[in-house]
C-alpha cells in the first residue's frame, strides 16, 4: 500500500493548498465589484494578490507534499474564473483600451478555447498542466494589468496575452502527445519523456503471444 505524503492527499478537499486555490475562485469575482465601482487601483491590487496566491499554493503543495489530481483540478477552475473576472472588469473600467486592446484579448481567449476543447474531446476533462510557462504567464499577466490600469503603456498588456497564447498552444501540445489524461506536466518536452516511457513499458503483444503460442 502506498502510504507516501502525496499519496495521502489525492482525495482530501481540506488541505492549504487548496484553500489557497479555492479562495482565488472565490475572490476572483470582486474585480468585478471593484470595477463596477470604479476604483482601478483596487483592481490592480488584488490582481497582484491573486497572482501571488497562484505562486503560493504551488510552493505551498510542495513544501508540505500536498500535490493532488484535486488539486490541479481547481487550479485549472481558478484559472478561468480568474480570467474571464478580469476581461469583465477590464471591460467595465476601460471600455475604450478593451475595444483598443481586442485583438490581443481575443488571441488569447480562442487560444484557450482550442486548447480546452481538443483536451475535452480527447480525454472528456479540461487540460490542468500546470505548465512552467503557464505560470510565467501569469506573473507576466499581473505586471500587464498593472501597467494597463495605471495608464503607463498598452505593450506589457500585450506581452501578457502573447505569452497567454504560447502557453495555451504548449497546452495543447501537449494534450495532442500524450495518450492518457494527466495532471501536472511542466512542459511539452516533459509530456515527450513521459510518453516514450510507456512506449517503452507497454509490451509488445504479438512477440508476447508468439512466445506463448505453442507449436503445431
Amino acid at each position: 500500500m502506498d502510504s507516501s505524503p502525496t499519496r495521502r492527499y489525492q482525495d482530501r478537499w481540506l488541505t492549504a493548498p487548496n484553500l489557497i486555490t479555492s479562495l482565488r475562485i472565490i475572490g476572483s469575482p470582486a474585480m468585478i465589484v471593484l470595477a463596477y465601482h470604479q476604483y482601478p487601483m483596487a483592481v490592480a491590487a488584488w490582481v497582484a494578490f491573486l497572482v501571488f496566491t497562484e505562486w503560493l499554493d504551488g510552493v505551498v503543495a510542495r513544501t508540505l507534499h500536498q500535490q493532488s489530481e484535486l488539486g490541479a483540478r481547481l487550479d485549472t477552475i481558478a484559472d478561468a474564473a480568474f480570467y474571464t473576472s478580469l476581461l469583465i472588469a477590464l471591460g467595465l473600467m476601460f471600455p475604450e483600451a478593451t475595444i483598443r486592446e481586442a485583438w490581443w484579448t481575443t488571441a488569447a481567449i480562442v487560444s484557450y478555447a482550442i486548447s480546452w476543447l481538443v483536451a475535452l474531446i480527447k480525454f472528456r476533462t479540461l487540460p490542468s498542466y500546470h505548465t512552467w510557462m503557464a505560470k510565467g504567464a501569469w506573473l507576466v499577466v499581473g505586471i500587464g494589468i498593472v501597467s494597463l490600469v495605471a495608464d503607463w503603456s498598452s505593450w506589457p498588456f500585450r506581452a501578457a496575452m502573447f505569452c497567454v497564447v504560447l502557453a495555451n498552444l504548449e497546452s495543447l501540445l501537449i494534450t495532442l502527445v500524450i495518450s492518457e489524461q494527466q495532471v501536472d506536466i511542466p512542459s511539452i518536452w516533459h509530456a515527450r519523456r513521459r510518453q516514450l516511457n510507456v512506449a517503452s513499458n507497454t509490451p509488445d503483444t504479438a512477440s508476447e503471444s508468439n512466445k506463448t503460442t505453442p507449436n503445431q
